[in-house]
């Protein structure tokens, strides 16, 4: 039988077998990986000066033959120092603890040596070799150093030793993978027969998946975008077309639809690996919310712990949600999200949200790294807003008050600082003073102020990673990751972005707001294997490729409804409910819905354009005499919990009229099929508010502007509102579309064919 060739670090070789410890979310600093490194550096040049025999970051390889496997090792040891009569391998660490705290116990830094020495001494047909592990300190940058003569034979025995862990462990997800492919053959597409469309959209998945592309759908409520997606790449893996399938999405219940879709298939006898990433902090089981592994018990020598955890999950488990990362979590004493981040890497599917691929702050570095990821994008419409929030970072004059009050008579030079960066703020002020206007932008970054930016990290960094807590050190650490993230921000600033300055009362807010985020996407896709963006709304679809990233040459799709067209009747209602207009006309309005309701009783939903304007719809037809329906209304910031009851509502009763907001969360992602929705009322255009952002996107995009900041959206929001009648083939639905702008050429264009003839009401 062949041997199965596995490539891994002498580093990730080391830490997968010997790591121990605690998560700690105890300060550390930024600028502590670029300090060890200028250590490294330090050290290595002195060296050089020092010995005459000297070599730094010698890349070092060895192919090691095992009994199942052929295992190649590769990485590149700190120093090399030949002398007459000995040769040392030196592996260089940094350290800001004191030196009466540092000794020769670290076993993993020995262990990263060790392998580097063997692999120097077999590569040179040696019988012993001296290892010196040196420890910098970062502060006052002494060296303290350790010194060991070893012989081959040992350090091979101990590397030999954990190979063979690293084996057995690599052996079982090898063999699962083959189970898994085998599978993967016997496969067949889980319904009896294919939708409209789902064919075309199966084959056109694979293919671009095939050739390592881009492809952009528009398919519409009804043909199976889902399964359409997932069981193509599936297909594609187990012909060793990619490696793991990434599915993205910004809802919780298209997370839940995914991992359905997965444990269908599972059903029908795949063998396939999913596991859902869910935040911290709701996945946390910790008494309270603190990664300290005095705090929590979970952190608490999590190192140690964990690899059990791993390896009993992957041989007993398929599905794991997060009910299940609790579950092994509790038996293991292990914190769940990291759980779930190092189990991910072993899963043939991770379900996730859209920032642990796309956010800087918040990507999963480890599965990016990685090849084959074969991503796939669910309601990619949402991919826009939300890439600009990514992308984008804010700072508040308050926060920065609120920390140089804390400072004052204390931390002299932080108070110092934060003075400047205030006074910057208070120039900011005075500009909106005197142009007489509560916001403005401009297309140049504020470099003044990353100056003192720039101060203000160096010197909280030395305060925080003390570890003293004092009365404010939490707000200071906060303005820290803040003023991080607006820092790091400014290195992307270009053509792309604008710089925001909001006044409010007492307040001023300063953003870095990246206007078009198709370049920071792209930087991110193209670590990517494939990539499939879905939506039953990205039309017109040349808008959403030049926003997320993709080009001219960009493979696109657009497919017609699976539904019979006759089974929705949209009809329109053309009066003016422009916002200086709808307290006029808000009588017409609740006459029409009054009179559309009294055709077919059942379940409606009346879509409103803002909360305000729901209330006083609301008010209104609270005024009919409707006894025959209920009514029901959309509560500002619901719960999960609060939402399930609101939904559970078109489940158990008849006659419902549910005042919602166009564009909230009951708009898109809910499936409410048959009797639980027969129609929907959508009064307005989706017109998103006129607001600064809006109005820089209007601007930055010229010609296009108006129609990327204000029509686009908009019609794409009334679009999801629509699709929540129609959800299989045998419902019939009605929808009434209210606003004079609808019957207008702009609008007329931009309405899908298939709600054609659209008949006045």
């Amino acid at each position: 039988m062949d041997k199965i060739i596995i490539r891994e670090s002498v580093r990730n070789l080391v830490e997968f077998c010997l790591k121990k410890g605690d998560i700690d979310n105890r300060f550390s600093g930024s600028a502590r990986a670029t300090e060890g490194i200028r250590a490294h550096q330090k050290l290595q040049d002195d060296n050089s000066k020092i010995y005459e025999n000297y070599e730094k970051e010698v890349y070092l390889t060895y192919e090691f033959e095992m009994d199942k496997g052929l295992i190649n090792i590769e990485g590149r040891a700190d120093g090399i120092i030949i002398q007459e009569d000995r040769i040392i391998v030196e592996e260089i660490k940094s350290t800001y603890k004191s030196f009466a705290y540092i000794d020769d116990s670290n076993e993993v830094h020995w262990a990263q040596a060790k392998v580097y020495a063997l692999i120097y001494g077999k590569q040179n047909k040696l019988k012993e070799i001296y290892i010196r592990l040196s420890y910098m300190q970062l502060e006052t940058t002494e060296i303290k150093s350790f010194e060991k003569k070893f012989d081959i034979q040992e350090l091979e025995k101990f590397t030999f030793e954990i190979l063979e862990e690293y084996e057995k462990f690599n052996i079982l997800v090898f063999q699962q993978k083959g189970i898994r492919d085998n599978s993967i053959k016997m496969l067949k597409f889980p319904f009896e027969k294919y939708r409209d469309g789902q064919r075309k959209l199966i084959n056109i998945s694979y293919q671009t998946i095939k050739e390592k592309e881009m492809l952009f759908t528009q398919a519409p409520t009804g043909i199976g975008k889902t399964i359409s997606t997932i069981f193509p790449a599936i297909k594609a893996i187990g012909e060793g077309i990619g490696a793991r399938i990434i599915y993205l999405t910004a809802k919780t219940i298209n997370r839940e639809v995914a991992e359905d879709t997965f444990e269908k298939l599972r059903k029908e006898g795949l063998k396939f690996k999913s596991i859902i990433i869910t935040a911290k902090e709701k996945i946390c089981i910790n008494e309270t919310f603190d990664c300290n592994p005095e705090k929590c018990i979970y952190a608490k020598d999590y190192y140690s712990k964990v690899k059990n955890a791993i390896l009993y999950i992957l041989e007993n488990e398929e599905r794991i949600s997060s009910e299940i990362l609790q579950k092994y979590a509790e038996i293991y004493k292990v914190c769940p999200f990291e759980l779930s981040l190092d189990l991910s890497l072993y899963c043939d599917a991770i379900i996730g949200d859209y920032n642990y691929i796309f956010d800087p702050r918040a990507s999963l570095g480890r599965i990016l790294e990685s090849k084959g990821n074969i991503v796939l994008i669910d309601e990619a419409h949402n991919l826009i807003d939300r890439a600009r929030s990514m992308y984008s970072a804010t700072l508040c004059k308050s926060q920065i008050m609120k920390c140089k009050k804390l400072t004052k008579g204390r931390l002299n030079k932080l108070h110092s600082i934060l003075g400047k960066i205030n006074n910057c703020f208070i120039d900011f002020r005075n500009e909106c003073d005197h142009k007489d206007v509560e916001w403005f932008y401009e297309g140049e970054s504020p470099k003044d102020l990353n100056k003192h930016l720039q101060f203000y990290l160096k010197e909280s960094e030395e305060v925080l990673v003390r570890g003293n807590k004092f009365d404010g050190y939490e707000d200071i650490l906060q303005l820290y990751f803040e003023v991080n993230t607006f820092v790091s921000t400014m290195q992307l600033y270009d053509e792309n972005y604008m710089t925001c300055i909001e006044k409010e009362t007492q307040e001023l807010k300063l953003t870095l707001y990246c206007v078009n985020p198709a370049k920071n996407l792209k930087e991110y896709l193209s670590r990517c294997y494939s990539v499939i963006f879905f939506s039953a709304t990205i039309s017109p679809i040349n808008y959403y490729i030049s926003m997320l990233g993709g080009q001219d040459t960009t493979y696109r799709l657009k497919l017609p409804s699976p539904f019979k067209k006759e089974n929705l009747k949209v009809h329109v209602s053309p009066i003016n409910i422009r916002y200086t207009h709808r307290k006029r006309t808000l009588e017409f309005v609740k006459g029409k819905i009054h009179d559309f309701i009294r055709v077919q009783m059942g379940n409606y939903i009346i879509f409103s354009p803002s909360y305000a304007y729901m209330e006083l719809l609301w008010d209104e037809m609270s005024k009919l005499n409707l006894n025959e329906f209920q009514l029901i209304k959309q509560k500002q910031n619901m719960s999960e919990e609060e939402k399930g009851e609101f939904l559970n509502n078109f489940k158990t009763n008849n006659n419902l009229l549910m005042f919602c907001v166009l564009g909230g969360m009951f708009s898109e992602g809910i499936d409410l099929p048959g009797e639980q929705l027969i129609g929907a009322i959508i009064i307005g255009v989706g017109y998103p508010m006129i607001s600064m952002k809006n109005e820089i996107i209007k601007e930055y995009y010229k010609e296009d502007g108006y129609d990327y900041a204000y029509i686009f959206p908009g019609i794409s929001k009334v679009q999801q509102a629509a699709g929540r009648v129609i959800r299989t083939e045998i419902d019939t639905g009605r929808v009434l579309l209210i606003d004079d702008r609808y019957i207008t050429n702009k609008y007329k264009m931009l309405l899908p064919n298939e709600w054609y003839p659209i008949n006045k009401y």
